[in-house]
């Protein structure tokens, strides 16, 4: 759907007016000319950003007294909006004086000023200053030295493009970002697959008081579910009883099996009476079969219910607190010695990872930095502020070649008992290190692939190398330079984009 969605965009026509040599129209009456049959005509192309607002402009090289088109792109990088009011202005400076200015007061369409404005009178160098205003919003770039040419447009060099072409009007569209890699503190992780399980000091469990036969009541104690606290969930049939429990087990099981037969005997004797096919004293023996059978079911659940009551000396088993089942410990008619574990409550919201580590490059966890989680159903690792790491040296057993490691949470963070996790552990002091934010890293082919935005709307990829994580960024160890903008959400997206010829060639 993504790659079908892209190639729909890439075939629009977008219109508006174009600078030529620009190769690609933004305008009403553009010739929609492609990449790679551009008109004749000097153009430069720019692209700037801060910390609120990218500027991707592309414009005539000017020529002194005579007035250029230009298309100006502007997106607010929080939430890759295209602008769709405000007032954007150009300026040519000499010396910081104004020469020349231009001023468009509204979009052509949703993140594109375009029209055409005038170059200075005289042929030079000039600085060029971008500005744009909306409500209280003012961004301005820096558009770098530019040459008005004296009877013709002077060509100048052109910022290096990347491979990719992913077009802007494609950007809006989806969720894209784009941040720069910077320097942040990172420690070394310690990682480790965990189960999730109930924390040790808010779980009770309840032992067998004596030798006997587990009955476990009508609502069973099955894992997950919530009981009450003093919620009768079973009895414990005393040994000396142990034998007639049995028999009236079997009586019960023996007397279902016979009230079956009588229903299905009944149900064939009706019908055939309803023909009068048979005599209506045979149709009266049919429903005192069933009578007899439902009567010897209820005697022997009767007399189950009274040796398991606590007047024939059965001990009922109680839930102990409000909460969840999270153990059972024996089946139902089994027979349990003294001490053995019953049932147990999870009674709090607390959890325990139990992981184990593999990687034996680290022992100490002296120094905690972070602690982040992932389940597979998030998106990205969720940082646990509260976590509490129990284990202080990872101890490797020669017969698994791993180590236990423990992490107590008293707020779960969306977990639940049994949940399958990924754990992160920062151990150590954190260090600057060159980072990305982890969604910025795509995998491609089993290779990790970062996309960085050359221009406005080229894109290059770039191999790069992991090293240690946090629950938000990543660092690089090679593959990309500090400074360098990040396609941080919609790297996928310009995957696809890359392997469509359609966009090398794209009109808009």
């Amino acid at each position: 759907m993504t790659t079908l969605y892209v190639l729909l965009l890439a075939l629009m026509g977008c219109g508006s007016p174009e600078p030529a040599g620009h190769g690609h129209s933004h305008g009403p009456g553009g010739d929609h000319a492609p990449h790679g049959e551009e008109e004749e005509g000097e153009s430069i192309a720019t692209t700037r950003w801060t910390d609120g607002y990218e500027l991707f402009i592309e414009y005539d090289a000017p020529v002194a007294g005579q007035r250029f088109k230009y298309h100006a792109h502007v997106t607010r990088m929080a939430d890759n909006h295209a602008a769709n009011s405000g007032v954007f202005a150009m300026r040519f400076e000499q010396d910081g004086f104004p020469a020349e200015s231009h001023t468009d007061q509204q979009v052509a369409r949703d993140g594109i000023f375009a029209k055409d404005a005038p170059a200075p009178a005289k042929a030079g160098q000039y600085q060029v200053v971008f500005t744009y205003v909306d409500g209280d919003d003012r961004v301005q770039w820096n558009g770098g030295t530019v040459t008005v040419g004296d009877g013709e447009a002077v060509a100048h060099e052109g910022e290096d493009e990347g491979e990719v072409t992913f077009l802007k009007e494609t950007q809006w569209q989806i969720p894209f970002t784009v941040s720069e890699a910077l320097e942040m503190p990172l420690a070394p992780t310690v990682k480790a697959s965990a189960v999730v399980s109930s924390a040790p000091d808010q779980s009770t469990v309840v032992a067998a008081p004596v030798e006997g036969l587990l009955a476990w009541s009508d609502g069973l104690p099955a894992v997950g579910r919530r009981v009450k606290r003093g919620e009768r969930l079973a009895a414990l049939v005393p040994a000396g009883a142990a034998e007639s429990w049995s028999k009236l087990q079997a009586g019960v099981a023996t007397a279902r099996v016979d009230l079956d037969l009588a229903e299905k005997e009944l149900a064939r004797v009706e019908g055939l009476r309803s023909r009068d096919l048979l005599p209506e004293k045979r149709l009266e023996e049919a429903r005192a079969g069933v009578e007899r059978a439902n009567a010897e079911l209820s005697a022997n659940q009767r007399r189950i219910t009274a040796l398991t009551s606590e007047r024939s000396g059965a001990m009922p088993i109680r839930a102990p607190a409000d909460g969840v089942i999270v153990a059972v410990g024996g089946a139902h008619g089994e027979k349990v010695e003294a001490g053995a574990p019953l049932v147990t409550v999870a009674s709090g919201e607390g959890v325990m990872l139990q992981g184990r580590v593999h990687d034996r490059g680290r022992a100490d966890l002296g120094t905690i930095a972070t602690v982040a989680v992932k389940r597979g159903d998030w998106d990205a690792p969720k940082g646990l502020s509260d976590a509490r790491v129990v284990t202080e040296r990872l101890v490797f057993d020669p017969a698994t070649l791993s180590a236990p490691l423990t992490v107590l949470l008293d707020d779960p963070a969306g977990l639940s008992v049994g949940d399958l996790v990924e754990l992160e552990v920062g151990v150590g002091e954190p260090t600057p290190r060159l980072a990305v934010p982890r969604t910025a890293v795509i995998e491609i082919n089993g290779q990790d692939v970062v996309f960085v935005q050359k221009t406005g709307e080229s894109f290059t990829r770039r191999r790069v190398t992991l090293g240690v994580a946090d629950p938000t960024h990543v660092e690089i160890l090679s593959g990309i330079e500090p400074g360098d903008m990040v396609v941080e959400d919609g790297g996928f997206d310009v995957h696809v984009a890359s392997l469509s010829g359609a966009l090398e060639s794209h009109r808009h």
